[in-house]
């Protein structure tokens, strides 16, 4: 990306982190047009957390740091609706919207990356304690019906780490938008082991079904 670009903008009442993969539905009219312009543009779209406002017709306000996602697998059905995968690339900030210009928003955008670590050791010791944890989790949730954690692999940087895991997990929207927005790889390690380990606490007395646990694991 460079210092400042023009996307389109969808907001939704979801957050989408970078590196993980949203599924959409796409059925109004002004985010057909905004789908049929990445297209033609091999565009991404900018996909935001709503602030006010519905995802369903008419205007919303949107958080001003979202992450730009590009249209994966797509499908195209008959009465022009459309079915798409996207992934999550890099977050950015909305330094100016524009309402009117298209039926959809649109934000001039800059970058917005983590900050260099202070304490590179302290990273690494986070990281590795949040993947030990992560890793546990998913043992003890998928081992019961015959899938091993051997067989997935966690991102080695920590900055990949932390959305991977942070999009795992389901946790209140404004909590996801905090960790979406906070530039500090270390604390929001921190912040995501606390929450493994509330998880670790909670298994230990009731056995993993994901119909019982929707405060802490997304099925999307």
């Amino acid at each position: 990306m460079s210092e400042l670009n023009r996307v389109p903008l969808f907001p939704l009442e979801t957050v989408l982190f970078p590196h993980t993969m949203i599924p959409l539905h796409v059925f109004e009219a002004r985010y057909r047009e905004l789908v049929l312009y990445c297209l033609e543009h091999d565009s991404p779209f900018g996909v935001v957390l709503i602030r006010e406002g519905e995802e369903v017709g008419g205007e919303v306000e949107p958080y001003e740091i979202g992450t730009l996602a590009r249209i994966g697998r797509l499908r195209r059905l008959e009465d022009g609706r459309f079915q798409l995968l996207a992934l999550g690339e890099e977050r950015f900030r909305i330094r100016r919207l524009h309402r009117g210009l298209t039926s959809y928003l649109q934000a001039d955008i800059e970058p917005w990356r983590d900050f260099p670590p202070f304490s590179p050791e302290e990273q690494q010791a986070l990281t590795q304690a949040v993947a030990d944890a992560f890793t546990e989790f998913l043992r003890a949730a998928l081992e019961p019906y015959g899938l091993r954690t051997s067989e997935i692999r966690l991102p080695d940087d920590p900055v990949m780490l932390s959305f991977a895991v942070a999009g795992t997990l389901q946790v209140s929207l404004p909590f996801k938008q905090y960790l979406l927005e906070l530039q500090d790889t270390c604390e929001r390690l921190r912040l995501l082991h606390l929450v493994l380990q509330e998880v670790a606490h909670a298994y230990e007395t009731t056995p993993f079904d994901p119909d019982h646990w929707p405060g802490f694991f997304s099925s999307n």
